[in-house]
């Protein structure tokens, strides 16, 4: 039988550690990482909707907004679209504005996202 003197179990309890840091950041990291890409699908939405702004009409672009609020589970406030045209040139700015709560053990409860879009038409 072989055994080793003097190991302190220092080793042991670093590698320990930093795997718990890992798991931690990788569990927090995926529920940012749900917020961000339910943000980046509602903006992708939203352009692919400013570039058809000048075949429909606002309402119906919004109800399109609101469709995709509704199916990929954003907070209801973020309903609150505007659509807003101007020109000549003539442009459409879509925006709205909503908080996604955050459960973190520290920093901030929530996070509050403004996705806009403006586009030339």
């Amino acid at each position: 039988m072989v055994t080793r003197r003097g190991r302190r179990g220092a080793s042991t309890l670093g590698c320990l550690v930093s795997l718990v840091l890992f798991i931690g950041a990788l569990y927090y990291g995926v529920q940012v990482g749900k917020i961000y890409y339910r943000y980046y699908a509602l903006v992708d939405e939203m352009e692919a909707a400013a570039r058809f702004a000048s075949a429909r009409s606002d309402d119906a672009i919004r109800r399109t907004i609101i469709r995709k609020i509704d199916e990929l589970g954003v907070p209801p406030e973020a309903k609150r679209v505007q659509v807003r045209r101007s020109g000549p040139p003539y442009v459409i700015t879509i925006r709205t504005e909503y908080r996604e709560p955050l459960n973190l053990p520290v920093g901030p409860d929530h996070l509050v996202l403004r996705p806009r879009v403006e586009f030339r038409f």
